[in-house]
């Protein structure tokens, strides 16, 4: 097994003008990918949405040996990290089948493999 982390972007303003149905189908995907991999012994030791990026405080060097330290969005992207599971799976291709049920409503997906062994 692998641990990944599985990255959820979507579009605030989109999520906004979700129908309830909308909304109800993408719970119900998240439900059972939850559901799928608790089945299959695929842990998933967190897993969460993300609050508003307006809420968001981003840190850059500011050049000088300090921070520049920002409030608000990291990007003016219009799509931001929206949430996120860490899953042990098998491999990227069993998880990327599963994972695919999780892209509702203009939404992505990302995943990646966590690389603990560069920091150590």
């Amino acid at each position: 097994m692998t641990e990944y982390m599985v990255l959820l972007h979507r579009s605030e303003e989109r999520d906004a003008a979700l129908t309830p149905s909308e909304f109800a189908r993408a719970r119900a995907a998240h439900d059972a990918f939850q559901t799928f991999c608790a089945d299959n012994g695929w842990p998933i030791s967190s897993g969460a949405p993300l609050a508003s990026a307006a809420r968001a405080r981003v840190l850059r060097p500011d050049g000088r040996g300090g921070l520049a330290v920002t409030d608000g969005p990291y990007s003016e992207t219009a799509e931001q990290v929206g949430g996120y599971y860490m899953v042990d799976a098998p491999s990227l291709d069993a998880l990327s089948d599963v994972a695919g049920g999780l892209v509702l409503n203009g939404e992505h997906v990302e995943i990646r493999a966590t690389d603990r062994e560069s920091f150590q």
